[in-house]
């Protein structure tokens, strides 16, 4: 019969392990210190800008719901500077309210500030005023159904017809166009 040899379990990995974390306890624990502290502080400064950002947020808020008369829209217009990410939304709604106010000119000076995805309202926020806005250019954009109505209302003679085939080939069940139909432009 043979002999079995005698396994021999070496524990060097485990051992130079045990030397490793002897020799560099004060490193590890400096280590682990510097990273919960750099996760408390990015922690604090996420929750700190969010709650800026959210008082900004109320401040605005709270203007909107006080606008009672031209002064008051004055000072929320005003919030455009504090609140630079919402300006085009300031603007328009303050234009809004000043038209309520019957300040027609301010009204239309807001409008004009206002730019990216608030545009193509405050366009037609000018139209409505009786501003010199072309309603074909907007025919491609968002509301594009509501620029095929103007652009059929602001016709020459010369070319209703045109326009108003075309908004009938683009929106066929539209009550605009039926608005336009009833009123007989032609």
């Amino acid at each position: 019969m043979a002999k079995k040899d005698k396994i021999n379990i070496d524990n060097t990995g485990v051992d130079k392990l045990e030397h490793f974390m002897e020799s560099n306890i004060k490193a590890i624990i400096v280590f682990i210190s510097a990273v919960i502290i750099l996760f408390i502080a990015a922690y604090l400064g996420y929750t700190a800008y969010n709650v800026s950002k959210s008082k900004k947020i109320d401040s605005l808020s709270a203007a909107e719901m006080m606008m009672f008369d031209n002064s008051t829209v004055d000072s929320f217009a005003a919030l455009s500077k504090t609140v630079p990410s919402l300006k085009d939304y300031i603007a328009v709604r303050s234009a809004g309210m000043y038209y309520i106010f019957g300040n027609k000119e301010k009204a239309v000076s807001e409008l004009k500030l206002a730019d990216g995805k608030f545009s193509e309202l405050s366009a037609g926020m000018l139209y409505d005023l009786g501003e010199n806005i072309v309603p074909s250019n907007y025919l491609q954009s968002n509301m594009s159904e509501l620029w095929y109505y103007r652009n059929v209302l602001s016709s020459n003679d010369s070319n209703v017809e045109k326009n108003i085939n075309d908004f009938k080939a683009m929106y066929p069940e539209s009550q605009l166009l039926t608005l336009v139909e009833n009123w007989n432009i032609k």
